[in-house]
């Protein structure tokens, strides 16, 4: 059967799968075991096994589990409600305060987490109630959350970039530092829009009746310190070169079990169970993608895509930014049907090499394709934190969640053509810090 035939029909059966709610680690190993078998018949299928115990024993991956404990850690210590309380205080003399302290308060907890719906069940939990009980627009109030929840895919320690560097083999601490700024620019474009709408429209948010002393400021500061130096000694350890990124992952999982149960006191066998269990399962579903994504990823090999695409590209007689542009489109796209985590693993396969012939970074790609990948999270039909949005609030209708998460897709497309026309927002950092 000619390739092209056996590729059509494999995007036509995931294609089906997806449409049919099948799990998504299900469509893509099905479809690529469907794919070796029709180009390579049984000898395809049994390098699988093989195949997949040598990607799952990339050592970078061991990081993941290790992130993912951290947040899950620290997510049931009630830090969250003293980021966002902190945050609150600090800026509750601007218009629409509840929304950018709820920023505010993702943006730090994203630098602990890697995982947004960690970010946006965690904040939106004790936030987006207080919200409405002020007196706040429900769609104005779930808006900031669960766009901010997203920051924690592009801030350092991210899943996501985690995830790239296993395909691609770039440095994971010069991605983790590649995400810093761009993210800390999309945390304060997003409380830009949040007061300058408040300040504008004062029926989506009422003015704020606190007024808080010096004092209660730095109480509440006082509290979340022990969180603010555990990302320092993640990220100072990794930086300075006393520890590997997985290494430092570790020490992160080490250091909020200290944090959680020396300074906040409510590390219980039970608490720990739930983050325990939370990890395994999380970890499970992350690891099941990553291994159907590279069975999908070997049936393109197989079939030279990621060859063929690239002479394409290359061949291509338009300026090389404007292939980008156009690539980015397609993804944000992909984005709104299939999840980041699976769409990363089957996309980066085949842009890296293509943009790397049109003399494209692939430190840069990476955290393009990260902040594009925001986007999926959050735009639908697909993205998991409008969902995650309802479960954790569910007297919200998903009607109000889909209509404020508009602006913020907008403010993240607006960086994205920022960062393909600046690339040192993305490569200062790394270069700086190598």
């Amino acid at each position: 059967m000619p390739d092209a035939v056996v590729i059509t029909l494999v995007l036509l059966v995931l294609g089906a799968l997806i449409a049919l709610r099948a799990p998504i680690f299900v469509a893509l190993g099905f479809s690529g075991m469907l794919g070796l078998y029709l180009l390579q018949g049984l000898t395809g299928l049994e390098q699988i096994p093989i195949s997949l115990v040598g990607q799952l024993q990339d050592f970078a991956l061991v990081a993941a589990p290790m992130y993912i404990l951290m947040g899950e850690i620290l997510s049931v210590s009630g830090l969250g409600q003293d980021l966002f309380k902190a945050a609150h205080r600090w800026l509750g003399r601007m218009p629409g305060s509840l929304g950018a302290s709820a920023i505010g308060a993702s943006t730090v907890f994203g630098a602990m987490s890697g995982v947004s719906i960690s970010s946006v069940a965690v904040v939106g939990r004790m936030s987006v109630p207080e919200m409405l009980e002020r007196g706040y627009k429900p769609s104005f109030a779930s808006g900031s959350v669960v766009a901010s929840g997203a920051l924690a895919m592009l801030i350092p320690p991210s899943l996501m970039f985690i995830l790239y560097s296993s395909v691609t083999g770039v440095s994971i601490a010069a991605l983790f530092a590649g995400g810093i700024v761009p993210g800390l620019i999309l945390s304060a474009l997003m409380i830009a829009y949040v007061v300058i709408a408040a300040k504008l429209r004062p029926e989506l948010a009422p003015a704020p009746a606190e007024r808080f002393t010096w004092a209660m400021r730095v109480r509440a500061l006082v509290r979340v310190i022990p969180a603010l130096v555990l990302i320092l000694l993640v990220l100072g350890s990794m930086y300075t070169g006393l520890a590997t990124p997985t290494e430092a992952a570790a020490v992160g999982a080490l250091g909020a079990m200290v944090v959680v149960g020396v300074f906040y006191r409510s590390l219980t066998w039970a608490n720990l169970r739930k983050a325990l269990l939370s990890t395994t399962q999380v970890s499970g579903a992350v690891l099941a993608i990553v291994g159907s994504a590279y069975i999908f990823t070997q049936m393109l090999v197989v079939a030279r895509i990621p060859e063929r695409i690239t002479a394409f590209v290359a061949g291509l007689d338009v300026p090389a930014y404007i292939v980008m542009l156009g690539v980015m489109a397609i993804m944000v796209l992909l984005g709104c049907l299939v999840d980041a985590g699976s769409l990363l693993l089957v996309v980066t396969p085949i842009l890296v090499p293509a943009m790397s012939a049109l003399g494209f970074d692939p430190l840069w790609l990476g955290v393009l394709i990260v902040v594009n990948l925001e986007m999926a999270v959050i735009t639908p039909p697909v993205g998991l934190n409008l969902y995650t949005m309802k479960s954790v609030v569910p007297d919200l209708d998903l009607s109000d969640i889909f209509r404020g998460i508009v602006p913020y897709i907008f403010i993240e497309a607006a960086l994205l053509a920022v960062m393909i026309a600046v690339p040192g927002i993305a490569t200062w950092l790394p270069s700086v810090i190598a």
